[in-house]
Order: structure tokens, then C-alpha cells, then sequence
């Protein structure tokens, strides 16, 4: 039987594999899983009932972290891949995975959707076989960051699409956090303060999105402001802000949550645009441009504002809506995700070019 190695790093690759995983396995091929210590990683790979090799760690917010934890988890990783017979490496832009595959000659699919982490996308670009992306990403972009044409394959969605195309919301989540489900709900999510990108541009101390929470704060709405944060001085720095704020202590299910809330802020990207195509209106608060957001923008799903003054203004509109705002905002998020692509359909397909 085939033999399939996956590396996660990030949460969001728990949720992009969760689907191909099942279908590797059910179809009889062997998935070995290969993760490192990251807080986030491991809460949703449990939260998914995925079970993975834990080989070294995150490298955290400095240079020399990052280049040191990098370094060692490589070893690791080497030491432990090269017990096993591995047909093709499945990762989302893991340097540390793509360098060892390279090593012991283990073809492999790279998927990414963030050109604007051009360090990260640097260490992988000219070892992989494959690199697939969302179509909305232009072809110019990789090329610049050293691929070349013969390695792209594309498919014509967001990634949220991978894991939201048979989505159904668990509804024990508002009263496993407490919540009232009558009253409004608002998620926030925390900037990826430590990524390669946002370094010297976030502080881990002083979240970007703070103005933002204090903004809700001040309305004279009742509203139920949760708040999910990345690493723990985060959570401190947040936990000042307010106690009215509800931070949950571990990784939760945040598409169920997020499916049953009014309104989405988000630092980062991938949340954002889990949000949008939930049909829960969407400010992206992320310090950039970011390819993926564009075909959400463009149907009116999800708000980028340019300055604070201007997101602000966007709160307060959107929580003054009627009902039929919110309903015909569902209904266009429902549409545009059945147009989507199943883009686990493509990866499989690209997998079994290699095996």
C-alpha cells in the first residue's frame, strides 16, 4: 500500500488534511502524521481525533529562534522519516518536512496560499515537485519567489473551502463556552504576531486588534465578545482589556462558533475567510494584502478596511442591520462555496500522480 507522509505546523493544516487524511485511509493507503510543539497544533489535532509524531518545536517570535528549533526538528524529522518506505511528503509549506524529503529523495506536494511569506515560501520553492494554490493568487507571484511554471497546479478556491464544502456546525459550542444564545455574539481572532511577516509589525503585547475589541466595548449593545488568541502573552494582554471578554482556555471548534455569531474580526487570514464563507459578516483586520480575500470582497462578504476610524465605522454599521441583511449575507457565502472547487478533490488526484 502507498505510503503517505504529512507534516502539520500550523493549525490550519489540521484542518486543510483532516478531510484527506480520511480518504487516504479509508481507501486503504498508509498516512504517517509528523507534527512539532505548538499549543495550537496539538489542542486541534486532538480537538480532530489526529494522532501525529511529535518531533521538536515552534521557534517562537525571534530570528534565532526560529532558525535554531528549525534546525534541530530537521534532524528529527530525518531520523524518524527514514525508518519508513514514504512515497510522497504532503505539506503546508513546512521548510523543515520539504528539506529532509529533498534529502532522502521523497517526491514532494507543497501547498501554500501566502506569497506574502516570502521567507518561508524561499526554503521550499525550488526543492518541491508540486506547489498547489488557490486560483486567485497570481501565477507572476510564485514565479517570483522561484518556482517554476511546470511546478504550479491551481484550483479555483479558498482553502476554508477543504474543510467547510460538508461542514456541519456542532451546537453543543455555545453552551460548552457559556453563551447565551439569544444574545449577539462577536468573534475576535488575534494577529499572528510571531509569523516571519509580522515580525517587527505586531506585538505579541500589544495585540493590533485591541483598538478593535475596545470599540466593542464601548457600544451600548450587550453583546458577547469571545476572543481567541494565539500564544499566552497574548491572552494576558487581553485578559487587561476587559473581563467581560470571554478568552477560552484551549483551541475550541471556532466554525461552529463562528457559524452562530453576528459579526467576525480578524487579525489573520485564514479565520477571516473561514468566517466569510460561513456567511457571518467579516472584518479583516490584517496589516497587508491578501490575494485570498479578494474573491470574498468582491461579493460583499468580507470588509478591509484601510485605517482604524474606517473598521470602526464598519462595526457599528454592521451590527445595526436587520435581520434580512444577515440572511441574504448567508445566502450569497452559500452560493459562492458551492461554486468553489473541492480542493481535497485535487490534492488526492495530485497524490496519486506519485504513487
Amino acid at each position: 500500500m502507498p505510503t503517505i507522509w504529512v507534516d502539520f505546523v500550523a493549525p490550519k493544516d489540521v484542518l486543510y488534511f483532516k478531510s484527506m487524511i480520511k480518504r487516504l485511509k479509508n481507501r486503504g493507503d498508509t498516512v504517517i502524521a509528523t507534527t512539532r510543539k505548538f499549543r495550537e497544533v496539538n489542542e486541534l489535532m486532538r480537538l480532530n481525533n489526529i494522532e501525529a509524531e511529535i518531533l521538536g518545536r515552534y521557534g517562537g517570535g525571534s530570528l534565532k529562534g526560529k532558525l535554531v528549533a528549525g534546525a534541530k526538528r530537521i534532524i528529527k524529522l530525518a531520523d524518524y522519516i527514514s525508518r519508513f518506505d514514504v512515497d510522497v511528503l504532503v505539506s503546508y509549506c513546512s521548510p523543515e518536512a520539504t528539506r529532509v524529503a529533498f534529502g532522502l529523495q521523497i517526491p514532494i506536494i507543497n501547498i501554500y496560499d501566502a506569497p506574502h511569506a516570502v521567507k518561508q515560501v524561499l526554503l521550499v520553492s525550488r526543492l518541491v515537485d508540486v506547489h498547489l494554490s488557490p486560483k486567485c493568487i497570481p501565477k507572476e507571484d510564485w514565479l517570483e519567489l522561484g518556482f517554476k511554471p511546470e511546478q504550479l497546479t491551481f484550483y479555483d478556491a479558498i482553502d476554508p473551502a477543504a474543510w467547510l464544502k460538508n461542514f456541519s456546525p456542532d451546537e453543543k459550542i455555545i453552551k460548552n463556552l457559556g453563551l447565551n444564545p439569544d444574545k449577539k455574539i462577536v468573534v475576535v481572532r488575534a494577529e499572528e504576531a510571531f509569523a516571519s511577516y509580522l515580525l517587527n509589525k505586531a506585538s505579541d503585547d500589544d495585540p493590533l486588534i485591541s483598538p478593535l475589541i475596545n470599540e466593542l466595548l464601548k457600544l451600548k449593545e450587550e453583546l458577547q465578545i469571545v476572543v481567541l488568541y494565539r500564544y499566552g502573552r497574548q491572552k494576558s494582554s487581553l485578559k487587561k482589556i476587559s473581563s467581560k471578554l470571554i478568552i477560552p482556555e484551549h483551541v475550541i471548534d471556532s466554525a461552529s462558533l463562528i457559524s452562530r455569531s453576528i459579526l467576525f474580526i480578524g487579525g489573520g487570514g485564514t479565520m477571516s475567510c473561514e468566517a466569510a464563507l460561513l456567511g457571518t459578516p467579516t472584518i479583516s483586520f490584517f496589516p497587508g494584502r491578501l490575494y485570498y480575500e479578494e474573491p470574498l470582497i468582491k461579493e460583499n462578504l468580507l470588509y478591509h478596511p484601510k485605517e482604524l476610524n474606517q473598521a470602526k465605522k464598519l462595526i457599528k454599521e454592521t451590527l445595526s442591520q436587520p435581520q434580512e441583511y444577515f440572511d441574504a449575507f448567508k445566502e450569497r457565502a452559500r452560493l459562492l462555496l458551492n461554486r468553489m472547487e473541492d480542493p481535497t478533490d485535487k490534492l488526492i488526484i495530485t497524490i496519486d500522480k506519485f504513487i
